[in-house]
């Protein structure tokens, strides 16, 4: 009875102080606390017979300090996962410039051939390098957008772009879920804060490379990977099977598992379990992938086997440009992580010290990195896996006591984290390598005014291989886009020079000699420099200057040039006109420009050219 008249209803009574005369005690020193339920869950809490003497302001201000529960400052699961869907979509849109070739050339373009027949399908795939899992998701999705009638050029350029965010949100809110096991509470949400500011994985995310799905399997597999003895004992096998897809699309994924494999088999009660559960986690897998990657290249084919055999035993890296060893330490790792690095490194120091994570994070991007050192080849985007486990360490630095103690510098890291990486992302998004997507734009848009839907139309690439899109931009257009090929030697014979290195030693020869296949062009592309070097050839053809794009303010290759030019093909002809005899006839209006040329090479006198009205 005592216990249950201490404990008042909390639907009675409506005010916390309606009955105070009546209750017994209340003029005899007794210290009322009573709570009061209001709308919905919400409840307050009362407190009244304090003695006179105390202070209640202060009470008040001690106990929102120190004794009632602060609301968790991170949204709720639902909102977080909601604000990184809302942030990855706008993140699409924010980048709308040029990054790699394998960005289309080992994803769409396949996907787009695959679907509708058309489509470039690089050396790679002819040699059965490449798993057609990465393409095959691609596909289903144009397929979707075949079935409901939506395929529009829009939703084939957009869609994969969209589908890769949106994975992307889900691989953030799993690597915060990921973080909250390894990081106290604020360390967690400082790592997801690193992580999500930096640049580069901004740059990276929207983008349908295969690095990015290797990052986003990863982090989704790393959700049921074993961190404490607790987790041992529950089921462990999709972390196994996911990995091993990743490895499966991305094999230099192996890099990143074999230390966590290796630091779950020396915690393991039983290895033999941990085999058996790995056998039956990637059979599956490797079965679906070798049906699906042998019936697309038409015979049994092991792609992992090829890429690694190609890459690493026989050197075909190398065709792609070499860097020397320590590439990633002097270059890669400053370039993507900016002053990222300075929270990170501090951080390792941090978590050394306090003994408080496990090795595994550290070995992880070591071998990472000290194996992709002695591979020839070596790109910025081959580091994106690693960056959300670089950042966990930035997590420990800024909830570290060490950095409690200098409060008055650190409170100005996350702002200037923030300036750098905003302004890095908004230019390396919207500005820096523009010019492929805007002169494609371009060509579409006026091919759809020049010639009818199912007119055919030539273009030729007249740069670097892979340096614009091809078919899959060019959707329900009837195109054929020619560029020049830069496929290795195969038969590794000597003095072997592929398709764009003669072009570019000598493009003014190379254009005489090809004169068929450039006349034949209806729109010809070049950087601003070659077009220099062939500009008379060009023009003698019967091409004029369409229009001119922004490419870059500095050039990731001695190849190309600030700007991109289009040329257009006037379809020039002679005909016998009855008033004036044979006469050059050339499509839209070319007077000012034929004029120049006359006057230029010496047919005519300025002053003896005139130009008429309609």
């Amino acid at each position: 009875m005592a216990a249950s008249s201490s404990i008042q209803n909390l639907n009675k009574p409506k005010d916390a102080f309606e009955q105070l005369e009546d209750e017994e005690g209340t003029r005899q020193g007794f210290c009322h606390i009573r709570i009061q339920q209001r709308t919905g869950r919400k409840t307050i809490t009362t407190v009244q017979g304090v003695a006179p003497e105390y202070d209640l302001k202060k009470i008040v201000r001690y106990l929102k300090k120190n004794h009632i529960p602060k609301r968790n400052i991170m949204p709720a699961k639902s909102i977080l996962l909601h604000a990184l869907i809302a942030f990855r979509i706008m993140n699409v849109f924010l980048v709308r410039t040029y990054f790699v070739p394998d960005e289309l050339f080992q994803s769409v373009e396949v996907a787009h051939w695959a679907m509708y027949g058309t489509g470039y399908l690089s050396w790679e795939w002819m040699a059965s390098l490449r798993s057609v899992l990465h393409p095959l998701m691609i596909s289903l999705l144009y397929f979707l957008g075949h079935i409901f009638v939506i395929d529009s050029d829009l939703f084939i350029i957009q869609s994969p772009r969209i589908l890769h965010a949106l994975l992307f949100a889900l691989s953030d809110y799993c690597y915060y879920k990921f973080a909250k096991r390894i990081l106290p509470s604020n360390g967690a949400k400082y790592a997801l804060l690193s992580y999500l500011s930096c640049w580069f994985v901004w740059y990276c995310a929207p983008r349908t490379l295969s690095n990015t799905l290797e990052t986003i399997l990863t982090l989704f597999a790393l959700q049921w990977y074993p961190l404490s003895k607790d987790d041992l004992k529950k089921s462990y096998w999709p972390y196994i099977s996911i990995g091993f897809l990743t490895i499966l699309i991305r094999p230099t994924a192996i890099l990143i598992w074999i230390p966590f494999g290796l630091w779950h088999l020396l915690r393991t009660n039983s290895s033999i379990e941990l085999f058996y559960t790995c056998l039956l986690s990637c059979f599956p897998v490797l079965f679906l992938a070798t049906v699906l990657d042998s019936v697309a290249y038409g015979k049994l084919t092991f792609t992992i086997w090829n890429f690694i055999r190609f890459n690493v035993l026989e050197g075909g890296s190398s065709h792609f440009g070499s860097h020397p060893w320590h590439w990633f330490l002097s270059q890669g790792l400053p370039a993507v992580l900016t002053i990222h690095l300075v929270p990170i490194l501090w951080g390792m120091v941090v978590a050394i010290r306090n003994h408080s994570i496990s090795f595994v994070f550290f070995c992880v991007p070591a071998l990472y990195i000290t194996i992709h050192s002695f591979i020839a080849h070596k790109e910025h985007r081959f580091l994106l896996p690693i960056i959300p486990i670089l950042c966990l360490f930035a997590g420990f630095f800024f909830q570290s006591k060490l950095s409690y103690r200098m409060k008055k510098y650190y409170i100005f890291w996350i702002p200037l984290l923030l300036v750098v990486n905003v302004s890095l992302a908004v230019y390396f998004g919207l500005f820096h390598q523009v010019g492929p997507f805007s002169a494609t734009y371009w060509i579409i848009e006026d091919a759809k005014l020049r010639f009818p839907k199912e007119q055919h139309f030539e273009l030729v690439h007249l740069m670097p291989c892979f340096s614009l899109p091809q078919y899959s931009y060019f959707h329900g257009l009837n195109v054929t886009v020619t560029a020049l090929d830069c496929s290795p030697d195969f038969t590794h014979r000597m003095g072997h020079v592929d398709q764009a290195d003669r072009f570019h030693n000598d493009p003014k020869l190379w254009v005489d000699t090809n004169l068929d296949l450039v006349k034949k062009a209806h729109y010809l592309v070049f950087y601003g420099k070659i077009y220099r070097k062939v500009q008379y050839s060009i023009t003698s053809l019967g091409f004029k200057i369409c229009a001119h794009f922004f490419h870059a303010h500095f050039l990731s290759s001695i190849r190309q040039d600030h700007y991109i030019v289009v040329e257009y093909n006037c379809n020039g002809t002679t005909v016998d006109h009855p008033e004036y005899g044979e006469v050059i006839q050339l499509t839209g209006d070319q007077r000012q420009h034929i004029k120049d040329f006359l006057c230029r090479v010496g047919i005519v006198k300025e002053e003896n050219c005139k130009i008429h009205g309609f």
